[in-house]
């Protein structure tokens, strides 16, 4: 019986019968998971008090701490750029640099030459592709692999110098020794691109070379960044040594841990969230459970188990009283709707109509196959069983067919050697509780012995 097959509307409602389990994983993964936020929160937050976060200080403290700390990044920042700028590590004064001079010229429809504005707008193109760096990923992305792309376009310029023409210009800088040859490829093949877009542009090189350069701008700047990082480091060292332990432990939070922003950090309390996800993870997780016990637990039968696992014909199922009244409430009202909707269609006003409509149909098969006796067998032995096959063998006798009782016929070997010489019985077996590996096996025992097994009753409970 290992590939029991399961009808949908059967698995269905034996999941509604386990809607307890459910329930209990939902509310129990839903407080683990909120217990779970809950506990790491009051970490964070014990973590985060050990740190001096300010909260003691006046709005002036905080204020200094804040402003040394900003001091503090600015040097940072200034010291990363002097770290990696190629035009920090320049010669100011006096730099070798490889220059080109190109002419742009325009064809007119006429034939004549033009050296007026129109060749500028060329030239502007030109510039942008130069001075902002543009031609870096064409550089890079062709043949060249550079660690500082973001530091390159400072060795590389472009100026315009009048009546259509314009520099390309180089810096000789010997962390790249290649970057002279290599811009003015990249660069010459850009203004071979500019001119298939307009056959009448010409862009010719007209003079080349090497020369030493005063640049005061370079100068400048050079200056002007080491003279800033040397004041921002001093501002934050002198106001670090003048503060108080906490403003101390207050610095070393921001500069520390942070970065630009201020991190927060969360109160601990009942996380909405975190509840709605453990309830969803553990009503999933009672799903599931309930798949396993299924598949696994012999003591669950359904109507459909009869024709599905069994091979058997229905011949009707027979009712038990149940509880019907506690306290002037009844008993067991969310069963009592699962088992009304499961088997509807089964259900009579009262236990002795569903005794008479199984008898009659067990009556006309005996008849129709001219059976006169018949064998109960059932892999459950227990008085409830025992107590409907009593039922029925009374509204048998009617219908002219005697029922044996067959008690016990797992354990009693004596109810076997009753059952064998009877030559037919009728599978009875309670919903809830029988075991269909222990039913397949009297089945088999039946098949062995030539007796007929005309088909199966469920005995349910039923409280109404």
């Amino acid at each position: 019986m290992n590939g029991r097959r399961i009808s949908i509307k059967s698995l269905f409602y034996y999941i509604l019968r386990k809607a307890w389990l459910i329930l209990l994983m939902a509310v129990c993964f839903g407080a683990l998971l909120a217990g779970y936020k809950y506990y790491k929160d009051s970490k964070d937050k014990q973590n985060a008090d050990k740190e001096n976060n300010g909260s003691t200080l006046t709005e002036a403290e905080r204020s200094d701490v804040e402003n040394a700390a900003l001091q503090y990044r600015y040097a940072l920042e200034l010291e990363t750029y002097l770290e990696n700028s190629p035009l920090l590590k320049l010669n100011s004064k006096s730099e070798e640099q490889t220059i080109v001079e190109y002419r742009i010229l325009l064809e007119l429809p006429q034939g004549e030459i033009s050296y007026g504005t129109v060749e500028n707008t060329y030239i502007q193109l030109l510039r942008a592709y130069v001075n902002d760096g543009l031609f870096i990923g064409d550089l890079v992305g062709k043949r060249l692999e550079y660690d500082e792309h973001a530091y390159m376009k400072e060795l590389v310029w472009c100026n315009n110098s009048g009546s259509g023409q314009f520099t390309l210009g180089v810096v000789q800088y010997e962390k790249y020794p290649d970057l002279a040859p290599d811009v003015r490829e990249i660069v010459e093949a850009y203004m071979k691109e500019l001119m298939a877009k307009e056959p009448r542009l010409k862009i010719d090189a007209m003079k080349e070379g090497s020369v030493s350069i005063y640049d005061s701008s370079t100068d400048n700047t050079q200056k002007n960044s080491y003279s800033n990082m040397v004041t921002y480091r001093r501002a934050y060292m002198n106001a670090y040594t003048g503060f108080s332990s906490a403003q101390q432990s207050y610095f070393r939070y921001l500069t520390g841990y942070l970065s630009d922003t201020k991190q927060k950090t969360k109160e601990p309390g009942f996380s909405k969230r975190y509840a709605a996800i453990g309830i969803v993870g553990g009503a999933f997780v009672g799903i599931g459970l309930c798949f396993l016990l299924l598949y696994l637990s012999m003591k669950h039968m359904t109507v459909s188990d009869y024709s599905e696992n069994l091979g058997l014909r229905n011949m009707g199922v027979l009712f038990e009283n149940g509880k019907t009244k506690k306290n002037g409430k009844t008993a067991h009202p969310v069963r009592e709707w699962f088992t009304k909707k499961e088997l509807k269609d089964w259900l009579f006003d009262t236990n002795e109509e569903s005794i008479a409509y199984a008898a009659v149909r067990i009556g006309a098969y005996c008849d129709n196959h001219k059976i006169d006796r018949l064998a109960v067998i059932s892999s459950d032995g227990t008085g409830t069983v025992q107590k409907a096959v009593a039922k029925l063998q009374k509204e048998l006798r009617k219908q002219e067919v005697d029922l044996i009782p067959t008690e016990n016929v797992v354990r009693d070997s004596n109810a076997l050697t009753d059952l064998i010489e009877t030559k037919a019985c009728i599978l009875v077996e309670k919903l809830k509780g029988g075991n269909r590996q222990k039913a397949a096996e009297l089945l088999q025992f039946c098949q062995e012995n030539d007796v007929e097994v005309i088909g199966a009753m469920g005995v349910a409970e039923r409280t109404v």
